[in-house]
């Protein structure tokens, strides 16, 4: 049970901080745009977050089904957009508060609304989609309980965020309109300060910008906890949970009778009710998003691989060493120096499943047991123990062998070809 709860949290946590770092902002941005009840304008959010979801989502497949795509150059290019129609926004946004909004009328661009609403669904998009579908193609089989829970994850997670931007926005609606812009500002100062975080480290990465030693002391804690940036987006959304119970004091005016009153009443408890519900699913989200991923990102320490050489360019291990049906690995010294890892085990009858400790989706990270299964220590993929020694997935890459003489005898040949994984 232990190890769906892992499964669980493994994929809530990125889906449920990805997808709140995406609808909180937006929430707040429907909520001021309501002020003064204007369709056309709120109709270009939606525009947005639909035209961003549909284009994360294909630019997703393009990435997974080609190298066209390259991550980095796209970040930078669609936060690069961001930055600038997020700056815009917010200053229309002041700009037509100081001319008197919503009691007045006040220009501000639909299309600079789209933008921001559609480069953030189609950068937080992106991260969304991508993390389901690596988890599909790695999994094998494709259907069992660990891909269910993760899947399961994936659900909580989104209907978790959703949840919290309805809250924002029922929150925020009713808030004054000086104290929503507020702290829509300060939010979005905290959005554009994680942006250009990624926007500059892509840019150190390419050379763009030269590697200065006081730049690089700057962004190395930065880009090593970015995860700090969404917990400051929720501390700013505490606020308006802040504001809206230090102004809902009631006090009973003479002109209403005690039918109205109650309405009123009832009314205020809901709202209230809204700011509870953002107060407890953010401090959950934070709670798991630091304890909870300390806990399912918990190293496992693989048993340690036991030495072996070739003889007349062969490397042959007793099956009588081997046949517990248990996984047990091996090291190879090659020929440049590089140390390989290999595993075998029994699988059923005289079937054995031999490969390098080592996939081709996460590389030289290996594999452990788990209440009698194997597990990639790096994606926490279950094996199907019948598939190992054949390609696909998140499978140990296959290793030539055969048996002679209650011998498994492995090609040093088919170990050297391999010694580039394991740099």
């Amino acid at each position: 049970m232990v190890q769906y709860l892992m499964a669980v949290l493994q994929t809530f946590i990125p889906v449920v901080q990805n997808v709140a770092a995406a609808v909180i902002p937006v929430a707040m941005v429907l909520a001021f745009l309501g002020k003064q009840q204007q369709e056309n304008l709120k109709s270009w959010v939606w525009h947005g977050v639909i035209c961003g979801l549909l284009s994360s989502f294909t630019i997703v497949i393009l990435r997974l089904s080609s190298t066209f795509i390259k991550r980095e150059v796209y970040e930078c290019g669609v936060l690069s957009v961001a930055l600038l129609a997020e700056v815009l926004l917010i200053i229309f946004f002041w700009r037509a508060r100081k001319k008197g909004y919503p009691d007045t009328d006040a220009t501000i661009p639909g299309k600079v609304i789209f933008t921001v609403a559609f480069t953030l669904l189609l950068y937080r998009g992106f991260e969304f989609f991508i993390f389901p579908a690596n988890m599909l193609i790695a999994a094998n089989p494709l259907i069992s309980l660990d891909v269910l829970f993760k899947m399961i994850g994936c659900l909580l997670g989104f209907g978790l965020a959703l949840l919290t931007g309805v809250a924002v926005f029922r929150v925020a609606k009713v808030l004054p309109v000086k104290s929503l812009l507020t702290v829509t500002t300060v939010g979005f100062i905290v959005i554009i300060a994680h942006q250009l975080v990624v926007v500059i480290q892509v840019l150190l990465g390419r050379g763009i910008i030269p590697m200065k030693k006081w730049l690089l002391g700057i962004m190395i804690p930065l880009i090593n906890y970015q995860t700090w940036f969404l917990y400051a987006l929720f501390a700013v959304t505490f606020a308006l949970v802040a504001i809206l119970y230090m102004g809902r004091k009631i006090t009973r005016q003479d002109d209403l009778n005690p039918a109205q009153y109650r309405k009123v009443l009832i009314t205020v408890r809901k709202q209230l009710n809204w700011g509870a519900v953002i107060a407890v699913n953010l401090l959950l989200v934070f709670i798991l998003s630091t304890a909870g991923k300390a806990y399912a990102d918990q190293k496992v320490e693989i048993t340690p691989a036991v030495p072996v050489s070739a003889v007349q360019g062969t490397i042959a291990i007793p099956l009588e060493k081997v046949s517990d049906g248990r996984l047990h690995r091996f090291s190879f010294r090659a020929s440049n120096g590089t140390t390989l890892r290999f595993i075998i085990i029994k699988k059923s009858g005289s079937a054995y499943g031999v490969g390098l400790d080592a996939c081709d989706i996460c590389g030289p990270t290996g594999y452990y047991e788990r209440e009698d299964q194997v597990v990639c220590k790096l994606c926490d993929v279950v094996m199907n123990k019948a598939t190992i020694g054949f390609k696909g997935g998140c499978n140990p890459v296959p290793l030539e062998y055969k048996m002679t003489a209650g011998k498994l005898v492995i090609p040093a040949a088919a170990l050297e070809k391999e010694k580039g994984r394991f740099k």
